[in-house]
């Protein structure tokens, strides 16, 4: 059995992670950190002029350094959205890359969810107990539940189709259709 870690490591080696940058990928990097690098420098000095500017009692001087500060925050937000989109261009090539190179598909298994009561898991957890089939009156007895609760908790299994009850003379037996994980 296979840890977190080691699928990930295995995936990692597989897949060329850990292996060295292609060319382009090192100039898209290097892009990226420069984009970034310039614009909080921008963003820095504009903010640096503009409160040098709040002294000055000129409001042609105040005007021009306060748009000056909002082109450098959006130059700021634009730098980051271009990250954020590469970074997730390359969290997509690796799903695709993952996706293309697994070579065996397990076979698909469906899977419902379905939420038992206590009453209920203690009803399915004794019938698996028991082979997945039992007479009612002694599925009672070991459960401890009352004629009429466990008569309500097997219709509630029924109508969930986790549990078939079946006449055989006077006695009716409780045979379990699915098993349940928890």
């Amino acid at each position: 059995m296979r840890t977190g870690t080691e699928s990930f490591l295995r995936l990692q080696h597989s897949h060329g992670v850990g292996l060295p940058m292609r060319r382009t990928q090192r100039w898209t990097s290097a892009i990226d950190i420069m984009l970034v690098v310039v614009s909080v420098a921008s963003l820095f000095f504009a903010m640096l002029t503009w409160i040098n500017a709040m002294q000055v009692a000129k409001e042609v001087v105040f005007l021009a350094t306060t748009i000056a500060l909002l082109v450098s925050l959006v130059l700021v937000v634009n730098v980051a959205v271009l990250v954020i989109m590469r970074l997730q261009r390359r969290v997509s090539d690796l799903e695709t890359r993952v996706a293309s190179s697994s070579e065996t598909t397990p076979a698909e298994s469906t899977v419902r969810v379905v939420t038992l009561t206590n009453t209920e898991r203690r009803v399915i957890n004794r019938l698996e107990e028991n082979g997945g089939e039992m007479g009612q009156d002694e599925l009672r007895r070991i459960t401890g539940l009352s004629k009429s609760t466990l008569s309500v908790t097997l219709s509630a299994l029924e109508r969930k189709a986790l549990v078939s009850r079946e006449v055989r003379g006077r006695t009716k037996t409780v045979r379990l259709l699915e098993s349940v994980a928890r």
